[in-house]
């Protein structure tokens, strides 16, 4: 079984508790992650983008080092850092395709596209569309399986992780784009506001 979060963390881990403790830390993860997959049987390929490669192996990680003996804040903040980590990385490809001639226009029609695909009811999510022209993007996120998810398996504390890896990604797209959020659910918001404004 594959999963990139899983395979990625594990330097980490390493780096920080020593090999003896990752070596032991990471079996657990895996044994975990695999007995979640199969709680929740077969899902869609959608779903699992958000829970296989996403959801899952971030609670397999706390419960994990929770076992292993590191506090509940700690693992937590280790997993919220990790999280950073991964998105950083991804806004490096994200500036630089928006930095294309004329692309940042095109980013809050391109982002309300993409949510409407990937991150809609058939996936676990529930989300208000307002209508504005094509400078602004406004969705406000109703249900948040991520928040849910987590919730149900006692490590809500993770998930602020998986919301500020968004403003890592896309909070320096472009000098003339603002992203903006002033709330989520995961820090006890009663939705997820999502703004992208264009700044002429």
């Amino acid at each position: 079984m594959k999963c990139t979060y899983l395979s990625k963390i594990k330097r980490f881990v390493k780096e920080k508790y020593g090999a003896e403790a990752s070596a032991s830390i990471m079996k657990e993860a895996w044994k975990i992650y695999v007995e979640i997959i199969e709680e929740n049987g077969a899902q869609s390929k959608l779903v699992r983008m958000h829970t296989h490669e996403r959801i899952y192996p971030g609670i397999a990680m706390f419960k994990a080092m929770t076992v292993y003996g590191i506090s509940r804040a700690e693992s937590a903040q280790f997993l919220i850092e990790y999280y950073r980590w991964r998105s950083s990385k991804m806004a490096k490809f994200v500036k630089a395709f928006v930095s294309l001639p004329g692309i940042y226009k095109k980013v809050p029609g391109i982002f309300t596209a993409l949510t409407k695909r990937l991150f809609n009811e058939e996936s676990g999510f529930e989300a208000k569309y307002y209508d504005t022209d094509k400078k602004e993007m406004r969705i406000d996120m109703l249900v948040c399986p991520y928040y849910e998810i987590c919730k149900r398996y006692d490590c809500a504390e993770i998930v602020p992780g998986y919301c500020e890896a968004d403003d890592v990604c896309y909070g320096n797209m472009h000098p003339k784009l603002k992203w903006g959020r002033s709330k989520t659910i995961a820090k006890g918001g009663e939705v997820c506001d999502f703004k992208i404004n264009i700044e002429e």
